[in-house]
């Protein structure tokens, strides 16, 4: 099976300006996302940016990249374009999305597995919220899965619901991997409503009946939204990295 991993990374960021080039302990975000994915077992690997400022970043570290138009909707627009404009085939094309600095490379290896061995649409990864603080902060996009282990709902709000927050959360993580077939058929979906909604693109695959499988993993990156996230993270890779 040819695999490749594409970080969609969009220089415009109204919490957090020019957040791919934020410096974390010494790196730009966007190169720490590409070091996460290179140390996979999967070596195509690809940025999709809007910004010619990104482009330079990308080619200071040794990184791939593409120039998408920057009036792209989103992430995954951003990625099915990059697909379009490289004119090579491959079968699973993985969104991995360029503010998870510390995501784990296992993590990024489990989704493509189980895109690989599902029948499903489209895999995506979740881990246990333990920080019941998470559970209800909008920036952090929860799930709720069936038995089968499909997505059920994507969500900002806590859900299932219930009145006892010591009952387990699922935290979505930011990657998508996406059989070649899906990723065509999602792009050409008109946005749903309750993609508009709760403004989560995933919801338009839901609404429109393609299934998306879920592994449960042991960890979660940090997903950096706001000025208090980069600062946050910078604490937990110095830590990682002065030991």
């Amino acid at each position: 099976m040819k695999i490749i991993i594409i970080i969609p990374s969009r220089l415009a960021s109204t919490r957090l300006p020019n957040k791919p080039l934020a410096i974390i302990n010494g790196k730009t975000m966007i190169q720490r996302v590409f070091e996460q994915a290179k140390k996979t077992n999967f070596k195509d690997i690809l940025i999709a940016t809007d910004s010619q400022l990104i482009g330079d970043e990308v080619s200071k570290f040794g990184g791939n990249y593409i120039i998408t138009d920057p009036a792209l909707p989103s992430g995954t627009d951003r990625v099915y374009s990059a697909i379009k404009n490289l004119n090579k085939d491959f079968d699973i094309i993985v969104n991995l999305q360029g503010d998870l600095p510390n995501i784990d490379p296992s993590v990024i290896e489990s989704c493509i597995e189980l895109a690989k061995n599902s029948d499903c649409d489209i895999a995506t990864v979740a881990s246990i919220i333990k920080d019941k603080s998470e559970i209800t902060n909008p920036n952090v996009v929860k799930i709720a899965i069936a038995q089968n282990h499909q997505a059920l709902y994507f969500s900002r709000s806590p859900i299932p619901y219930s009145k006892d927050l010591d009952q387990t959360y699922y935290h979505h993580i930011g990657i998508y991997a996406f059989k070649k077939s899906a990723l065509e058929k999602f792009i050409n979906l008109t946005p749903s409503f309750l993609e508009k909604r709760e403004s989560l693109e995933q919801l338009r695959a839901l609404e429109n009946n393609m299934k998306i499988a879920v592994k449960i993993v042991d960890t979660h990156p940090l997903s950096v939204d706001t000025a208090d996230d980069l600062l946050k993270i910078t604490k937990i890779i110095l830590q990682h990295e002065n030991r």
